[in-house]
């Protein structure tokens, strides 16, 4: 079979878009199901909107062509893919399209019903690819397959009980070379050209019940890690593939220090010669032994969800943190020579613009070398969107959803959280020392990719913030 897999763009602003652009990341869940579908004898087509500008025609192009075609629906996205299936379809009604990804695991049902395709995948694409290929070329019906929802004359009906992959080491490797030609994580590294930037996890879910994020929800609330040993054998595969730079992309990284420390332990006597980055990590997991060694294994980026400086607002988010010990995490990241970047929230229902100046000026006290602020949303699956919905707050319609005073979730506007926002913004990269200190940092250690990096992050913030 000829396969086509999508990752949509996510908002109807990159949809509009023509300029060149580069993806933060490559999807790994579609690289991971077309490693299945290839190691079956498949032939399968990526199309990353989010690494290359929407093109119509290209899409119906490679569309035309498929037998059958897969997406991913963040729950944002879901009226987007929508609009990429209406068009599929009136080409094209017969060809089957599979949905997967964090909307289609929160309302499996739901994602059909609003994008139309023929069949939602709730669990890892990696167990029922191969199941629902069967299906299609023998034309049955999917009701024996595991954790999906499908389309029939007579309604959608529901396959068997949702069972996650138990043993993550079953998996093959992505399939990284069929997204090669796009750039991607320039953000880390501004010289990064295509096919030398990748990204790699090494667990499945987060332990962590943050209120804000709907992570545990996406994952069945089960935290699923790989050995260190299996780790390894997938860098190795990434390091012969020509890649410079690999993010590790988990929902927390490193969520389990024994782990973590066999880990780095066996790529520093490995010798890899790759930069690595980290997406997300608490500052209660910081360890000097281990950043150490991770500074020896070629980290160089790291990003901690700050959230606030203020303590009231780390306990309404079940941060289960302390500002000391932010304080302590951050300057340990710093020390330690990682470019340190911290994200902040602002919006808690009972925050004030004086919570705002507090954690503004806690931000300003860190040693972080790029920073974002950006406005509390409420989103679905997550603890504060259900305690909203319960209130009457939300509809249950809506995913994604700011916290505007209007609605009772707040002491602002919305237009007004995004301004207070980019204000921090500008004030803190306003300041003149602050440039001055990266520039010093840069000079004395003679690697101008730090410099480029913070200038590189600065604009994508800016770019998230205006791009709402």
């Amino acid at each position: 079979m000829k396969w086509l897999l999508i990752y949509p763009p996510q908002e109807p602003y990159f949809i509009k878009s023509t300029r060149v652009f580069y993806g933060l990341s490559p999807p790994l869940g579609l690289l991971y199901v077309a490693k299945v579908l290839e190691d079956d004898g498949d032939e399968v087509t990526i199309l990353d909107f989010s690494a290359e500008p929407y093109n119509e025609k290209k899409l119906l192009t490679e569309a035309q062509i498929a037998d059958a075609i897969g997406m991913t629906v963040l729950s944002p996205s879901a009226c987007e893919v929508k609009r990429l299936i209406d068009l599929i379809k009136h080409q094209r009604p017969d060809v089957p399209i599979i949905i997967g990804g964090p909307h289609s695991a929160i309302l499996p049902e739901k994602a059909l019903e609003e994008t139309q395709a023929d069949i939602s995948v709730q669990i890892d694409g990696e167990s029922v690819i191969r199941d629902i290929k069967q299906a299609l070329l023998k034309k049955k019906e999917f009701s024996h397959i595991p954790g999906i929802m499908y389309q029939t004359t007579h309604g959608i009906k529901q396959g068997l009980p949702a069972q996650l992959i138990s043993d993550l080491n079953t998996i093959p490797f992505p399939a990284r070379h069929l997204v090669k030609h796009y750039v991607y994580g320039r953000e880390y590294d501004p010289h990064l050209k295509a096919g030398e930037f990748t990204a790699i996890i090494t667990s499945r879910g987060c332990p962590y019940c943050c209120r804000f994020c709907s992570r545990s929800m996406v994952s069945m609330q089960r935290y699923r890690m790989r050995s260190a040993e299996n780790i390894l054998a997938e860098l190795r595969e990434i390091k012969r593939q020509g890649y410079r730079h690999a993010v590790f992309a988990d929902d927390c990284f490193p969520a389990n220090t024994k782990q973590a420390y066999a880990l780095f332990d066996a790529i520093i006597k490995e010798k890899l010669d790759l930069k690595f980055s980290v997406t997300a990590t608490r500052v209660d997991l910081a360890d000097e032994d281990l950043y150490k060694k991770m500074k020896q294994a070629g980290v160089t980026h790291i990003q901690f969800g700050l959230e606030s400086g203020n303590q009231d607002v780390l306990d309404f988010y079940d941060k289960k943190t302390t500002v000391e010990a932010i304080k302590k995490a951050v300057h340990l990241s710093h020390e330690t020579g990682f470019f340190t970047i911290g994200s902040f929230i602002f919006g808690a229902p009972f925050e004030t613009a004086e919570h705002f100046q507090k954690t503004l000026l806690f931000a300003k006290s860190l040693p972080l070398d790029s920073v974002s602020f950006l406005p509390l949303r409420y989103m679905i699956g997550s603890e504060l969107w259900n305690q909203a919905v319960a209130e009457g707050k939300i509809s249950k319609k809506e995913y994604l959803v700011v916290a505007d005073k209007s609605r009772g979730l707040g002491n602002f506007t919305t237009e007004e959280l995004y301004k207070y926002c980019i204000q921090a913004q500008r004030s803190y990269y306003g300041r003149p020392s602050f440039f001055i200190n990266l520039l010093k940092t840069s000079l004395r250690s003679k690697d101008m990719t730090y410099l480029q990096s913070y200038l590189s992050i600065f604009f994508s913030s800016l770019k998230a913030i205006f791009h709402r």
